[in-house]
């Protein structure tokens, strides 16, 4: 399935709210270490998601691909000790969990946001630069202001 001009258009909020919930860390407890947990996991599942979206070649089904968007596929660099984790421990309960100590058990969320930061904004940029045919103005004013706060720019 090939995207019209009109859903790409339609499904920008759907991407950058992909992209906000990844990165925008909400206030939390942390102290409250099943918050903190919580906070994390729903980092990472959308971290996953993007992933997929900056990562994929080849269309599953209708999946949202950046390559819509003109933008191209390529992977993001993460370290493959981490992205191999990120695959497996995340939401499979293996065996391969007993390798972990307690000073490896914290989920390594920088070593796996950082990279895919880079790449979002580097993407973020692009649609604020090449928007879609008939994106609506507002939606692209909140694309640039969330440019603006992951790229350190804004407040």
């Amino acid at each position: 399935m090939k995207p019209s001009e009109e859903q790409k258009a339609e499904i920008l909020s759907h991407v950058r709210y992909e992209i906000a919930q990844c990165f925008v860390i909400p206030r939390h407890d942390q102290n409250d270490g099943h918050i903190r947990e919580s906070v994390y996991l729903a980092m990472l599942i959308h971290a996953r998601n993007l992933l997929n979206f900056f990562e994929s070649a080849k269309r599953k089904d209708d999946d949202v691909l950046c390559s819509d968007f003109g933008f191209p596929t390529r992977s993001v660099e993460i370290d493959p000790k981490e992205r191999k984790r990120f695959n497996k421990d995340m939401v499979h309960l293996t065996y391969s969990r007993l390798r972990h100590t307690p000073d490896s058990k914290p989920w390594p969320v920088l070593a796996i946001l950082q990279p895919l930061v880079v790449r979002a904004v580097e993407f973020m940029t692009h649609v604020v630069s090449h928007p879609p045919v008939g994106a609506d103005t507002l939606e692209l004013k909140e694309w640039n202001q969330l440019v603006q706060i992951l790229s350190g720019k804004g407040t």
